[in-house]
């Protein structure tokens, strides 16, 4: 479907990419992973035509489409939902034709082509995708232009997904999400029939939705089979093969240049000696693999003495606006609607209406906790409040004196000083410390060389991010609050904060989308939902199945009815349904029998080493159809148990 080959391409005169090749077939699911910078969002260009290569080529199969979100914020008074509609450009086209009075062979070939493609369930599937992506159904009529910035980016990724395309482009399509849309969207994806190509630095997500990973790094771009988490196997051993080539290499270096230094001057050795210093010219040299492939390590300190109590939360709550009503006493403190907390944008309407109330909290020494809810029920607003940022509108909260707390979150970006540069951010912060000691300290959050003498504001949002946790490292907090730490950072750099933030010895709050990082670093999960903060009985697979819990059934919101069995029917037949799970499980084996054959050569680097393409797309088209029965079949088992169990 898509072959791009020998692929170059400069940019302002340096080489960003160079020879090139990747190759995607129908159904496959590629996940584009590397560093922050080294071209990913670029190679989409050229693969959306949007760029030129400067040498090689890519080409798309005759009549493939692409589909792919686009980044620049809607801002029209269209409504949510024939915006979304909009993203199939087909389906508009037959509407339009079918519109017209003049009922000719054109009109009956659209209304037969708009037949096929289920034009008449176009609106409920464009409703679905919003609702999946956290928007409320009584919100789909309204302009895109009354949504804030990040519900139009998932606005745009809903009018992307409306499109029935052969490639799908994906460039971190979970920034502007919840975990809760992030859980959707991975079902989604696993049903998505055509070809992906995935750009994330969400370890979890990657895993859960791609089954092939093309690494871009030095340039060029080398292919694993499997998952995230396969494919950092894989680079393990190559890195490891890499450097043992490198380490003799270097002996053999050694060897040769020492007899070239001994005997070179010697008339009884000058032929030998020439001849090592060909041999010396003739070595392909081998990179070491550990220097090529830096990583960060980042450490958080905590101070050497914390007192046991950090904070006391008391019977608190938190309204919006100046006429909040709580069942508490008045508190004097009224507070504007923060920016980001909006839950299925309707909180924008919500001033004066309590977020929560009654939550009762005490915080000490080495707690861990990490935050899940509902975008918008008040976790943000929460972290706002144990920082000081927010007062509580009733309640109490307590902190105690002279503990630092360090506070990371999105917004606080925006703040840094965009005229300095990180060196300077460091120099006002710490006054008293020597330039080499803080320059050394900016190289553990990558931020060295060039990029402590530039100025802020020409730093992408990782960069930003880098800087805004050393400032906060530097302080050695008692309690950390972090809001979504990991958006803008790439999965090395994740990985190096989840590690600090595993050894960090002090307190911790956390909101993040991040499984991977909740997993490592929380001892405690709260549930902020429903007007509560409380404790979670549970882990993240439980808190999976309580979302599933409260969202509606797709299926139900667009099925007809079921029409309501007589009071007085008989029961079903036992052994009739017994034979019919006996059926059920005989082909639920047979067809997980024949995905893992299909999943064994797909993970065959032979398949991959001379291609067949029409061989490879078959396989990815088996291993989708393959997929889909047996979670059809396990879905079918399902429902027939629970219709056992009610007859007994």
């Amino acid at each position: 479907m898509l072959n791009i080959q020998n692929l170059t391409f400069l940019q302002g005169g340096i080489t960003l990419l160079q020879n090139v090749n990747l190759q995607a077939f129908a159904n496959q699911r590629i996940g584009l992973v590397g560093k922050n910078g080294c071209g990913k969002s670029t190679l989409f260009r050229l693969i959306r035509g949007e760029a030129r290569p400067d040498s090689g080529e890519v080409s798309m199969q005759s009549g493939k489409t692409v589909a792919f979100v686009e980044q620049e914020i809607a801002n029209s008074d269209q409504p949510a939902l024939g915006f979304v509609l909009d993203g199939d450009a087909e389906l508009r086209l037959l509407e339009k034709t079918l519109a017209r009075e003049n009922h000719d062979t054109a009109w009956f070939d659209a209304q037969h082509r708009f037949e096929a493609i289920d034009g008449y369930g176009a609106k409920a599937r464009a409703a679905q995708l919003l609702n999946g992506l956290g928007f409320a159904s009584d919100t789909l009529e309204r302009p895109v232009s009354s949504f804030s910035g990040g519900w139009r980016m998932r606005l745009n990724l809903a009018r992307a997904l409306m499109h029935r395309a052969d490639l799908l482009l994906l460039d971190e399509p979970t920034n502007h999400l919840d975990l809760e849309a992030i859980l959707w969207l991975e079902q989604y994806l696993a049903r998505y029939p055509g070809c992906l190509i995935l750009v994330s630095h969400d370890r979890e997500f990657l895993n859960a939705c791609v089954n092939r990973i093309a690494h871009l790094h030095d340039r060029t771009i080398d292919c694993y089979t499997g998952d995230y988490d396969g494919f950092e196997r894989a680079r393990a051993e190559r890195i490891a093969q890499q450097n043992q080539a490198f380490n003799k290499q270097q002996e053999k270096i050694a060897h040769l240049e020492d007899f070239v230094r001994r005997f070179r001057a010697k008339a009884t050795k000058a032929k030998q000696a020439q001849s090592r210093i060909k041999a010396l010219d003739r070595l392909t040299r081998i990179a070491p693999a550990h220097v090529a492939d830096g990583h960060f390590e980042l450490e958080i300190e905590a101070p050497e003495r914390s007192p046991d109590l950090l904070l006391r939360a008391e019977k608190m709550g938190f309204a919006y606006g100046d006429n909040a009503q709580t069942s508490h006493a008045r508190s004097p403190h009224t507070n504007p609607l923060p920016e980001g907390e909006v839950a299925n944008e309707s909180l924008r309407e919500s001033r004066g209406k309590v977020l929560f109330d009654n939550i009762e909290l005490v915080l000490r020494a080495g707690a861990r906790i990490a935050l899940l809810g509902p975008n918008g029920a008040g976790k943000s607003t929460l972290i706002k409040l144990l920082t000081g940022e927010l007062h509580p509108t009733s309640g109490k909260l307590e902190i105690t004196p002279d503990i630092r707390i360090g506070y990371f979150a999105q917004h606080q970006l925006e703040n840094l000083d965009g005229a300095s540069t990180p060196l300077q951010h460091m120099e006002r912060l710490a006054p008293k410390e020597t330039t080499l000691a803080l320059r050394s300290f900016l190289g553990r959050f990558g931020l060295a060389g060039d990029s402590e003498d530039r100025p802020v504001a020409s730093f992408s949002g990782g960069e930003k991010s880098r800087l805004a946790l050393a400032l906060l490292a530097w302080q050695k907090p008692h309690l950390l609050l972090l809001d979504e730490p990991t958006n803008h950072l790439d999965l090395d750099m994740r990985d190096a904060l989840t590690i600090a933030l595993e050894e960090y010895a002090g307190a911790v709050v956390l909101v993040s989308h991040d499984r991977s990082l909740i997993r490592a670093v929380a001892d405690e999960l709260w549930l902020v939902a429903d007007g509560e903060a409380k404790l979670f009985d549970g882990d993240l697979e439980d808190y999976k199945s309580w979302i599933e819990t409260r969202r509606p059934r797709e299926a139900a919101t667009q099925a007809q009815p079921e029409k309501p069995r007589p009071q007085n029917a008989p029961k079903p037949n036992r052994k009739a349904l017994q034979s019919k799970q006996t059926k059920l499980e005989t082909a639920l084996a047979t067809a997980q029998s024949e995905l893992a054959a299909v999943n064994r050569q797909l993970a065959d680097p032979a398949t991959y080493a001379n291609p067949d393409r029409d061989r490879i797309s078959l396989l990815n088209a088996t291993h989708a159809r393959l997929e889909a029965q047996v979670s059809e079949l396990e879905e079918s088992w399902l429902e027939l148990e629970m219709t056992m169990e009610a007859g007994n």
